[in-house]
């Protein structure tokens, strides 16, 4: 089911900056509960209280982006997952031209993006004032907050996945002014895409970046793990995975790792 009150990101567009917050998904929140309008961008130069998924820790050092795009899809809680693909290309696609290779960068599932298997950037996404529909459908979900956080100046040490940020790789002049600029521009044409013509177009190019697309990789969730093939996504966005039995696994959520 796909309803969009407001299909064109472009005129709906405006940015609130700040030199502060507690979190700008939070503040998004707030910004929605009181009143906000789709389209809306928080950014911040410093957070206090960043997260990543499953109420990670994002380390928040100034220097860095940290921004969240407030959206009103009206659709239903299936579909809204997907913006955490539409949010990964428009990362892809600001990073590559500005880097020296890059070819290296890759979407990692789901909300991942990585530079020479390096994490340097990340999505979260959250909705609310979901309400029912009818039995045996997804919720409809009001508000949907994408936030992202890319390494400009700095990165996190001790960290899972290993990180890296864009000076480190040999981008010598740029701010997070200038990244969120870029990324604003591609979120706007792939989130319009995405309105208009669905997933298909989204998926496709995704997959290009896919990380580790036909190697295997470990899928953890909250009680068990698994391993297989990664045979990319499907038509919602799940991670399909080819178990050593040859039977397929669709995953809507989890960790991954290799």
């Amino acid at each position: 089911m796909r309803v969009f009150a407001k299909p064109n990101l472009l005129n709906d567009y405006h940015l609130l900056s700040y030199d502060e917050l507690d979190s700008t998904n939070d503040e998004a929140r707030r910004l929605a509960e009181g009143g906000g309008a789709h389209g809306a961008v928080v950014w911040a130069k410093r957070q206090t209280e960043g997260r990543g998924r499953m109420g990670r820790l994002w380390v928040s050092a100034e220097g860095n982006l940290f921004c969240s795009i407030l959206l009103a899809p009206h659709c239903d809680t299936e579909t809204a997952a997907q913006l955490s693909f539409v949010a990964g290309l428009a990362a892809v696609e600001t990073l590559a031209p500005i880097l020296p290779d890059g070819g290296a960068l890759t979407c990692k599932w789901p909300n991942d993006i990585l530079l020479d298997g390096k994490k340097i950037g990340g999505i979260l996404l959250e909705s609310f004032e979901t309400a029912d529909m009818t039995p045996g459908q997804n919720r409809m979900v009001r508000w949907v907050v994408v936030g992202v956080g890319i390494n400009i100046d700095s990165c996190p040490e001790n960290t899972d996945i290993p990180a890296t940020f864009l000076k480190d790789a040999g981008v010598e002049i740029i701010s997070a002014k200038i990244v969120l600029s870029r990324f604003i521009h591609h979120f706007i044409t792939e989130y319009d895409l995405w309105a208009n013509k669905g997933f298909a177009p989204i998926r496709k190019r995704w997959t290009e970046y896919a990380f580790r697309q036909g190697k295997s990789i470990e899928v953890r969730l909250p009680k068990e793990t698994h391993t297989g093939i990664f045979e990319g996504i499907d038509a919602t966005g799940h991670l399909t995975l080819k178990m050593r039995d040859g039977k397929r696994m669709s995953i809507s959520a989890g960790d991954v790792f290799w």
